[in-house]
């Protein structure tokens, strides 16, 4: 992936940066094209049509070759449709994604001034030439027969910020090889929401928290904090039906919710979650949320619920996989093991005392926190240190990270 071409500090300006050979167009991710539009400026979307014929150039190109460059997982191709043919896939819903010779193509019907793929997949929709409010992407995918996709659509019209608005249900793609996914339904454990007065944060900060079934009967269980701890309920169906199988050892699960709130008519004038999770902003809000972490949930939770004595398990994904492991670093009289899933953001180096902590890496071939991943697992491995580092056949997308949380608290713990 390439760097945008240098905004600088015009929140107003447009700039492009290169994908695997494609120029896509982009701004400030809080600025509408109606306020660019409003001020005289060029919009992203002015951009991202004049780009569009080089870019479907390029992919038709691609196409005609009929292969995938070496290193690469995915790119794009393109070749003119028939739009009967288009709408008969659709066969009356919205969106609708199929194979075809390692390619997967996703088609969306919908009124927009642009559309992206959201989810395992995250490219803009290109609009289908002679049928208005039908938008497509087409990707050559590596390993395509074993993967699991969730594709959903942002939908950004003149007054929509760059992130859009998602539309619809999610879609899910599944190649013919690809691993299934069971969840227990209905829970027999419990999920529980609690609100923290934090004196490290200076304000009240949500918790969520999941206990298997049965929990504290034999005695107290390993606990994980979980960054973006509004997602335990989501992750509990899927961990709970792997403690049921004996594939996992059952786990408390403390969710910490995030500070990150996204609303298009209020938006924030700092990404909050960022500043909590990534070392590299150097925010004194990193070490308060780390020390609220630390020195008063973890404490609460050991008190509360049948948690056994540290060492807990850190775990998270995304910028949250990037937390996991700067707490295992920052603290690893606290955290014994770190699970963390699709991390972009990793350390420069080992910190000389967390060379006891273990980690459980994992990433998606189609996304672009593999490469920060595997060099993580590449510095534990030059450490001497305890890791399992896996790939899955997907992107950045909550599907896996529902199956790969079981799969790492069964690694971490086998000990």
């Amino acid at each position: 992936m390439g760097a945008a071409a240098g905004p600088g500090r015009d929140r107003l300006a447009v700039w492009e940066w290169e994908k695997d050979g494609e120029r896509i167009a982009a701004g400030d991710w809080l600025v509408t094209d109606a306020e660019r539009a409003a001020a005289g400026r060029e919009t992203v979307t002015a951009r991202f049509l004049a780009l569009l014929p080089a870019n479907r150039e390029r992919a038709a190109r691609r196409h005609a070759d009929g292969g995938l460059p070496d290193g690469e997982d995915l790119v794009r191709v393109w070749c003119p449709r028939d739009t009967a043919a288009l709408e008969a896939r659709l066969a009356g819903k919205d969106l609708a994604a199929w194979a075809d010779d390692g390619v997967l193509h996703v088609l969306w019907r919908g009124e927009a001034v642009r559309a992206t793929l959201a989810g395992g997949i995250q490219l803009p929709l290109w609009p289908v030439d002679g049928a208005a409010g039908l938008w497509e992407a087409s990707v050559l995918v590596r390993r395509l027969d074993e993967a699991v996709i969730s594709l959903a659509v942002a939908v950004i019209g003149d007054r929509d910020p760059v992130l859009g608005r998602l539309h619809g249900e999610p879609l899910v793609f599944r190649g013919p090889n690809a691993p299934a996914l069971t969840c227990a339904d209905p829970l027999a454990g419990e999920v529980r929401e609690h609100e923290l007065e934090s004196a490290a944060l200076g304000a009240a900060r949500g918790v969520t928290v999941y206990l298997p079934p049965g929990a504290g009967a034999d005695g107290p269980l390993p606990g994980c904090v979980l960054a973006d701890g509004q997602s335990v309920r989501s992750f509990a169906p899927a961990l709970e039906a792997a403690v049921l199988a004996g594939t996992t050892p059952p786990v408390v699960l403390v969710g910490v919710h995030n500070a990150f709130t996204l609303d298009p008519a209020k938006p924030p004038k700092t990404d909050l979650r960022s500043l909590e999770y990534l070392t590299l902003r150097r925010s004194r809000r990193f070490a308060a949320h780390l020390s609220f972490v630390t020195c008063e949930v973890i404490p609460w939770a050991e008190e509360r619920f049948p948690v056994a004595p540290r060492p807990w398990l850190a775990a998270g994904f995304s910028s949250g996989a990037a937390w996991a492991i700067a707490a295992g670093q920052r603290r690893p009289g606290v955290f014994g093991g770190v699970a963390a899933l699709s991390a972009g953001v990793v350390p420069h180096r080992v910190a000389g005392g967390s060379r006891q902590v273990r980690h459980y890496l994992a990433a998606g071939t189609l996304e672009a926190p593999r490469r920060g991943t595997a060099e993580w697992a590449a510095r534990l491995d030059r450490a001497g240190m305890a890791y399992a580092h896996r790939e899955w056949a997907g992107g950045h997308d909550s599907w896996w990270w529902h199956a790969e949380l079981p799969a790492a608290f069964g690694w971490l713990l086998a000990d």
